[in-house]
């Protein structure tokens, strides 16, 4: 297996989006009640957003010339309060490796690459948020001695 990773361009977002939208009907089957099925689920206007942000970027992972896998990273610096300690971080959007693309190294090599452009971009940390029922998730990110920072709480009404 030949694997690259590469910044992803224009033309890739229909690849993209086809990994996106196997990750996203996961989601909108354990938690119908926050997201839906829809066909194309990253909007080009915001793909757009993220290709001409030179504080985000749209990693690919690519086996020959198919993309089997993505990651979108952005790089945020906190508010500047008084109370908090200033930082630059990393903040991984998404990642999602095709199915049949998955348990061969490929989300590791793409993580790792996400740890190397964070750390080229002066981030102290990488953080994400993952939802409780992906326990798969929960695994991969635990693989790579990821830790809770927070936890986000819901109160159905």
């Amino acid at each position: 297996m030949k694997l690259s990773i590469e910044i992803a361009n224009l033309s890739d977002l229909n690849e993209i989006n086809a990994i996106v939208k196997a990750g996203h009907d996961d989601h909108a089957e354990a938690l119908p009640h926050i997201f839906k099925k829809v066909e194309a689920v990253m909007p080009e206007s915001y793909y757009k957003e993220l290709l001409m942000d030179a504080n985000c970027a749209v990693l690919i992972a690519k086996e020959k010339e198919e993309i089997i896998g993505f990651a979108v990273m952005e790089l945020h610096v906190s508010p500047s309060f008084e109370s908090m300690v200033q930082r630059k971080f990393a903040y991984m959007n998404d990642l999602g490796i095709k199915r049949n693309s998955q348990r061969k190294g490929i989300g590791k090599a793409l993580f790792e690459a996400c740890v190397e452009w964070s750390k080229n971009k002066g981030a102290t940390s990488l953080d994400l948020n993952v939802w409780e029922f992906n326990q798969t998730a929960i695994s991969f990110y635990e693989n790579f001695e990821m830790k809770n920072l927070s936890r986000k709480m819901t109160l159905p009404l």
